[in-house]
Parts: structure tokens; C-alpha cells; sequence
């Protein structure tokens, strides 16, 4: 499953262009399903006709990303936060020396973030917190003609542009959070081939998740009994850590989520996934989640019974996001069974 990972995770699709991901995912899927279409937001949906409740499983396509604030007269980019996160610890810190790719509006620019270096610094300064305005994004310009010039202008996208990487069974790279959940998906469209299911199942990749589940507000009122968003795992299990601060370890298996920031999700869904984990012998973890939400809570809004299970994950919202191959693999297992047997029965 690796091929796949690294085709979406270097994907670029910020918030609000998620375009190119949506299109890779029509794409792969077209021969697998019986229906697909682009929803009026943007959102993928895709269709596998069964005989059952509803089921509605789902990840996101847009990535953590930054926009032009200003342009410098020296060509240089002044970038806004996180266009999703208030995180204080990670920004500015993970940017310096990161590989960065601006989408113009002609073509994709790459550059570097950037700030001043020790040789530069005065001693005092060196001792300092690093300032979130000094990191700015350099593209090689030297002029602010010359930037608006090659389509960049203020709010324009800008994404990390690292390659993804593999490590024995781990691998790592931007975009883990959620393109491993179109990887997911895309397996478990494998696996239903010439299968009659006992549901009506539909798969979704959804657009602006990062800046409050936008994308799936308009799924939200479709009537689906069962929803199963996917996303990424907060996993502790790092060295500077309390063991006991984040219980989730990196290839231990899927973790069905209790609750997160916004929702308890539903206890029904909750011990079927368990039951079918344990009926089946696939390893899973148990997960609380604080700072943090996915699309389930939008799903919940409109009346479905929707559970959230995660694949975990390391460094969270950062260019070097790390998952398990196996973690992957028994995600697709645990969703495969609990679909094909879950709902055998029920009308």
C-alpha cells in the first residue's frame, strides 16, 4: 500500500483547491464503483448499491497548508498561520529549512521557508523564541514584480513539498491527515468487487475539513443510518512523553475513538467495531482524543450513528506525519469485516 500512500500524500491539496486529490480519487475508483459524482461544494461521493441501512464512509482530501499574507519588494513571502490550527507549539518551529510549493495560478512554485541564520543573528537574539513573521517562504524572486509575475499573489496556497518517505514498515511525509484514508478506501473498493452487501454503502472524500468540517456540512442532511469518518490517530508513543499522556502506539492497529474535542461518538457503532475486531482477530486500540475533531461531528448533526476510527499517527500537522503499513492494512481489514457482516439481516 505504499505506491498509493506516496501518490496521495504528495498530491498538493490545500484548503479550498483539492481538486487534484479529488480528481486522482474519481479516477481510481471509476472502475470499482457503480456510481461516482462531484458533489456542488466538491466533495467525491461513490456509490456501492446494497440491500441494507445506509453506511457512509469518509475522509478528507485538503491538507494543513499556509496563504500569502504580503510579498516583500524583495520577492520574498510574509505567510499567514495554519489555515486550521491554533497550535502554538509546532508554528513556527517545524517550517525552517522545510521544502514549500506555492500554487499559482499558471503553474506550482517551489521555494523554501526560510529565517534569519546564527551567523547573522546577534548573540542576544540567537537566545530569542523565533518569531512566526520572521519565517518567510523564498522562491528565488528577486522582486515582488517578479513573484506576481509567475501567478503568486496574497492568498495564494502554500504547502510543505516534502517526498514521502518509507522506513522498514513505517513511512512518512506531509498529508498523512487523511490521504491514508483514501487509501483506505480505495482497498476496500478492491475488496467489494462482485460482493452482494448487506447495506447501501456510499464512499466520500469531503473538502475543508481542516477549518471546521465545512465539506461534509452538506452531506450531513443526505439520511445516512451509519457513518464511519477515517482519519489520523494521535500516537504518545515518543520518548519525552508520559506514557500515559497518549496510550496510542504506532502498529498496534486501528483505534476506535470514545471521543474527541466535540462529540462521544455512538456507542452502538462503537462495539461492532469491536466485536469484529475481536470475531476476526485484528489487533485495535482504544481512543480518547482532546484538540481535536473530524468530520463525525458534522455527521452526527444530521442524525446519523457515526463512529471515528483512526489510523495512528506521529507528529501530527507536521511535513513529517509517520504511520505503520500494518496499521493501514488492519483498518481496511476491520472496515471490510465489519461491513460485509456488521449488517447481515438488518432491513
Amino acid at each position: 500500500m505504499f505506491q498509493a500512500l506516496k501518490k496521495y500524500t504528495e498530491i498538493p491539496g490545500p484548503i479550498g483547491y483539492e481538486g487534484r486529490v479529488q480528481r486522482a480519487f474519481i479516477e481510481d475508483l471509476k472502475p470499482l464503483a457503480e456510481e461516482i459524482r462531484v458533489t456542488k461544494v466538491g466533495n467525491v461521493l461513490a456509490h456501492f448499491p446494497g440491500k441494507g441501512p445506509r453506511v457512509l464512509i469518509l475522509g478528507h482530501a485538503d491538507e494543513i497548508c499556509y496563504f500569502v499574507l504580503s510579498i516583500t519588494e524583495e520577492g520574498f513571502l510574509h505567510i499567514t498561520r495554519y489555515a486550521s490550527s491554533t497550535d502554538n507549539v509546532t508554528y513556527p518551529y517545524c517550517l525552517v529549512g522545510q521544502n514549500a510549493l506555492v500554487i499559482g495560478d499558471e503553474e506550482d512554485v517551489k521555494g523554501v521557508f526560510v529565517a534569519p541564520s546564527g551567523h547573522i543573528l546577534r548573540f542576544k537574539e540567537r537566545e530569542m523564541p523565533l518569531e512566526e513573521w520572521k519565517v518567510l517562504v523564498d522562491v528565488g524572486a528577486s522582486s515582488r514584480e517578479e513573484v506576481l509575475e509567475r501567478g503568486i499573489h496574497v492568498g495564494s496556497p502554500i504547502v510543505w513539498n516534502p517526498i514521502t518517505q518509507r522506513l522498514g514498515k513505517k513511512a512518512f511525509g506531509k498529508a498523512m491527515d487523511d490521504r491514508l484514508s483514501h487509501v483506505v478506501m480505495i482497498e476496500l473498493a478492491k475488496k467489494f468487487q462482485d460482493l452482494q452487501l448487506p447495506c447501501d454503502l456510499y464512499l466520500a472524500s469531503t473538502i475543508q475539513e481542516e477549518i471546521g468540517l465545512k465539506g461534509a456540512e452538506e452531506l450531513a442532511g443526505v439520511g445516512y443510518d451509519v457513518t464511519i469518518a477515517l482519519d489520523i490517530g494521535i500516537a504518545g508513543d515518543y520518548p519525552s512523553l508520559e506514557k500515559e499522556r497518549m496510550p496510542i502506539k504506532l502498529g498496534e492497529g486501528p483505534v476506535i475513538v470514545y471521543k474527541d474535542s466535540l462529540i462521544h461518538y455512538n456507542l452502538e457503532v462503537i462495539k461492532g467495531l469491536r466485536s469484529t475486531a475481536q470475531r476476526n482477530d485484528i489487533p485495535y486500540q482504544h481512543g480518547v482524543f482532546t484538540s481535536y475533531g473530524s468530520d463525525g461531528a458534522t455527521m452526527v448533526r444530521g442524525g446519523s450513528k457515526t463512529s471515528l476510527v483512526a489510523i495512528p499517527c506521529r507528529y501530527s500537522h507536521t511535513p513529517f506525519e509517520m504511520i505503520h503499513e500494518d496499521d493501514l492494512e488492519n483498518t481496511v481489514r476491520l472496515l471490510f469485516h465489519y461491513i460485509t457482516e456488521e449488517f447481515i439481516g438488518r432491513m
